[in-house]
């Protein structure tokens, strides 16, 4: 694996119809608008979220990537990335432009756990930070589903999120957008 972008693109093209290579996610990386966070597996047990590094433009999370270790045994446990959520921080609330679990790890609660993690560790850091990141001032979080997203709109839903518009064709022909909030 070259960096976490070739690893968030693979989970991302498994669960999205529009395709995307790493440039997509390098660029959300270093910008100031974005925040990135993601679940991670390591030794398949310990399950946790952590947000990436905005590092600089030549080096790209190279320590975020799958880190190996040997343990007594010789064996080799792997860090590996189970799903990832964006936020996109605007004046007057947060996004969540993008979530995604890996296909195998759906299900699970996984994606349960990646966002109230995510969003409390985003207003949390940026709480305690003596420089605010204006883009992730707002404790107002929205989003955007396709309305024949039931998985989707179930777990919004039992974390705390409320619909409070629609977007008729949004994802298309028929294919309408349902707007959710949810205020902290």
């Amino acid at each position: 694996m070259g960096n976490i972008a070739d690893e968030l693109v693979k989970i991302h093209n498994e669960n999205f119809k529009n395709k995307v290579e790493d440039k997509y996610f390098s660029e959300m990386m270093l910008s100031e608008q974005y925040e990135i966070y993601c679940l991670f597996n390591y030794m398949k047990e310990n399950i946790f979220v952590e947000k990436l590094k905005k590092e600089g433009k030549n080096k790209i999370l190279e320590k975020n990537q799958k880190e190996k270790t040997d343990l007594d045994k010789n064996e080799k446990f792997e860090k590996n990335v189970l799903g990832y959520v964006a936020f996109y921080g605007t004046i007057e609330s947060i996004d969540i432009f993008e979530i995604a679990i890996k296909k195998e790890y759906q299900g699970q609660c996984f994606g349960e756990k990646l966002l109230t993690e995510s969003m409390g560790n985003l207003l949390k850091n940026n709480k305690n930070s003596e420089i605010k990141n204006i883009h992730f001032s707002e404790n107002k979080f929205l989003l955007e589903v396709n309305e024949n997203n039931i998985k989707a709109l179930k777990l919004y839903k039992k974390i705390g999120f409320e619909k409070i518009s629609i977007r008729k064709n949004y994802y298309g022909k028929d294919e309408n957008a349902v707007i959710m909030v949810k205020c902290y």
